[in-house]
């Protein structure tokens, strides 16, 4: 009986799959037409298109990992993206490479994220030690003294990388500012 379920299910999400798509048949004819290489930008920035057939993918990723996991194959689940991105008539290359900026990205913007919160967490207590130092003695008042220098003296902040910054911007608008574009 459980197969029957699962086999229903299946047979579902492929013939919810099938359905026919104007768009995604003019996709299929660029997509037959053009060479399975792609060349990504020089300047490593993805387009909005881009940032838009990434979500679509992961999007479809998500219903064909559903219909992995009830069928029982666990072993093609690495891969369900890049199926997606063959099924929706995308270059798996380009897709590929897409994948990997977007999660550039998000790693910056999780990056930003975390600098913002050490840099408050350092301002406040910069302004903790600062107060501390007026009541206390000559001792106490020269380790904070050095506390406040250790705290004040820049890390060495890497310098940022433009393309990552303009993909990590773009990736914010297209996800409506949410921290991960594949939720």
């Amino acid at each position: 009986m459980a197969r029957f379920w699962v086999l229903l299910l299946s047979m579902a999400v492929i013939v919810s799959g099938c359905r026919h798509q104007p768009a995604r048949e003019a996709r299929m004819d660029q997509a037959a037409k053009a060479p399975s290489e792609y060349k990504p930008p020089a300047d490593g920035r993805l387009s909005r298109r881009q940032v838009e057939m990434y979500l679509e993918v992961h999007q479809r990723e998500g219903t064909i990992r559903e219909a992995m996991r009830a069928r029982g194959d666990l072993a093609n689940l690495a891969t369900a993206d890049l199926r997606a991105a063959r099924e929706l008539a995308y270059n798996p290359r380009e897709y590929a490479w897409v994948r990997d900026r977007v999660l550039e990205a998000e790693m910056l913007r999780t990056t930003r994220t975390l600098s913002r919160q050490v840099a408050e967490s350092r301002r406040a207590l910069l302004a903790l030690l600062r107060k501390q130092r007026e009541t206390a003695d000559a001792g106490r008042r020269a380790e904070i003294d050095h506390q406040i220098r250790e705290l004040e003296t820049p890390s060495g902040a890497a310098d940022a990388d433009p393309a990552r910054e303009s993909n990590a911007d773009l990736l914010a608008q297209a996800s409506g500012g949410s921290q991960d574009a594949r939720r």
